[in-house]
């Protein structure tokens, strides 16, 4: 046994030793894949092999030596290292970063020197992997670089747009990646001009993407890409607005990019998305198909066939996908609702109101399952509960004309007219087209009046003396009063 394990050791060191002799680049490459798995020990001795044989790029090596450290929390030979490197004409991003993170650990002393380092680091041409750098770093580190860079903007008292801008880079990004977005988008916006490094073009992206304010985040996004950010997620959410904004084709031919890159079962949804808006039902159901291929647990993509299934009216298969969509995870976005829907058209009306009243649990910030409910007890003549399930969905969503008219219905089968003419009017005002008639025939129409019956004198009852009436009149006048006054409590 003794004997195999020193064979073992023999054979792997004569292994290293004709990888070592490879093409120099393999020092770099054996050394990173060691650290994507976190296998730091391999790499350290794959560093002090390349020292052995006199490697000529050491420095690059030291680099992937730094991070170790930081991820080992070795702060103080991190720390000696990054000094060296930073010394050096050449160094890399991520070493900079590594290298202000360590020193905000010694608090606000090394303020000045964490902003010179963020300064030449807001003036240099960032790489365009620097987000997915970044991710590596502890977020409370990020935060406190971040607090450091402010501390000295405030104490300088830096107020000029061109001083300030490396600095509000810097800012941006750092705020971004710890997902502090309010505070990335304050830093970007005012500081803007067209050089700014394509980096920040893409987080300006993600954030007016997150503002919901589409057309802008794809001008960004744009911006990012033909400064040089060709990266998979500048294309994807960039298709993502496009979708939004109601340009399929633009967004598939995006998407289309992003399969040259990585073929994977999120895309093959989108587009399915994208040909069920174009009605190209068929695509829809090609790439939902292989989407679910690709991964059969994605509940999205089973929700969505469930939508293409309903509207080619296929509502038995629908039926199964919204259910499986379910199975996988019931808190799948509409599913509930979209499983009512087609509940509905099969004639389970039951097993539908179940449904809806599920989705207005599990989410019951969406407007259409109250709105569903709401028709379903309309058409029952069932006005309380129909009346509470429409004034919710009026809340979640006030621009439906649909719920105006049937809570005009049902104020009318309650016989309350001026009630019911206020929402037939908010739905003729919202385009709703019954809405006119029922203002002509019914809120328009005159009722006769009605006929007067003679007064009979009763005989048990006395006659109201002048006197009696004129209390009466003020008593009718103070209870008038306060009536008013109760009503404008109530408003």
């Amino acid at each position: 046994m003794h004997k195999f394990i020193i064979y073992i050791t023999i054979v792997f060191a004569s292994l290293l030793s004709s990888i070592y002799a490879q093409d120099d680049l393999e020092y770099k490459t054996i050394m990173r894949d060691a650290v994507n798995r976190k296998d730091y020990n391999f790499a350290l001795r794959v560093y002090t092999q390349a020292k052995e044989n006199d490697y000529y790029d050491i420095e690059s090596l030291q680099r992937i030596v730094c991070e170790i450290f930081y991820q080992q929390k070795e702060y103080d030979k991190c720390l000696t290292l990054c000094q060296k490197l930073n010394s050096e004409e050449e160094n890399s991003t991520l070493t900079d970063f590594i290298y202000i993170c360590v020193l905000s650990k010694k608090g606000a002393i090394n303020d000045e020197k964490i902003a010179s380092i963020a300064k030449s680091l807001g003036e240099s041409v960032l790489d365009k992997n620097i987000l997915l750098q970044l991710e590596k770093l502890e977020k409370k580190d990020i935060d406190n670089v971040a607090a450091a860079i402010s501390r000295f903007i405030v104490k300088r008292d830096l107020t000029k747009t061109q001083e300030l801008r490396p600095y509000k880079t810097i800012l941006t990004i750092l705020f971004f990646v710890n997902e502090h977005y309010t505070d990335a988008y304050s830093a970007s916006i005012d500081y803007l001009t067209m050089d700014n490094p394509h980096v920040i073009y893409y987080i300006l992206g993600i954030l007016r993407e997150k503002r919901q304010e589409y057309n802008s985040a794809i001008g960004f996004f744009t911006l990012a890409i033909k400064n040089g950010y060709n990266h998979y997620d500048a294309y994807l959410q960039r298709a993502i607005c496009e979708g939004h904004e109601k340009d399929y084709i633009a967004s598939n031919i995006d998407l289309d990019t992003c399969l040259m890159i990585d073929s994977n079962y999120y895309l093959f949804y989108l587009k399915g998305i994208n040909y069920n808006y174009l009605d190209r039902f068929e695509d829809a159901m090609r790439c939902l198909d292989y989407s679910i291929t690709l991964n059969d647990t994605f509940a999205d993509s089973y929700n969505y066939r469930g939508i293409v299934c309903s509207n080619i009216k296929e509502y038995a298969f629908a039926i199964n996908d919204f259910k499986r969509a379910l199975y996988l995870d019931k808190h799948t976005p509409f599913a509930h609702n979209n499983l009512g829907i087609a509940l509905e058209k099969t004639g389970k009306i039951e097993q539908a109101i179940e449904q809806y009243k599920l989705s207005t649990k599990y989410e019951p910030y969406l407007s259409d399952a109250w709105y569903n409910l709401g028709r379903i007890y309309t058409d029952r003549k069932n006005t309380k509960k129909a009346l509470y399930y429409l004034r919710k969905a009026n809340e979640l969503d006030p621009d439906i004309p649909d719920t105006y008219y049937l809570m005009g219905l049902n104020y009318q089968f309650d016989k309350k007219k001026s009630q019911a003419c206020v929402m037939y009017n908010e739905a003729l005002q919202l385009g709703h087209t019954l809405a006119q008639n029922k203002i002509d025939n019914y809120c328009n129409k005159e009722e006769p009046p009605k006929e007067q019956k003679p007064h009979k004198a009763n005989k048990n009852r006395r006659n109201i003396s002048s006197e009696d009436e004129e209390e009466l009149l003020e008593d009718a006048i103070e209870t008038d009063e306060q009536t008013e006054e109760y009503i404008q409590q109530e408003e």
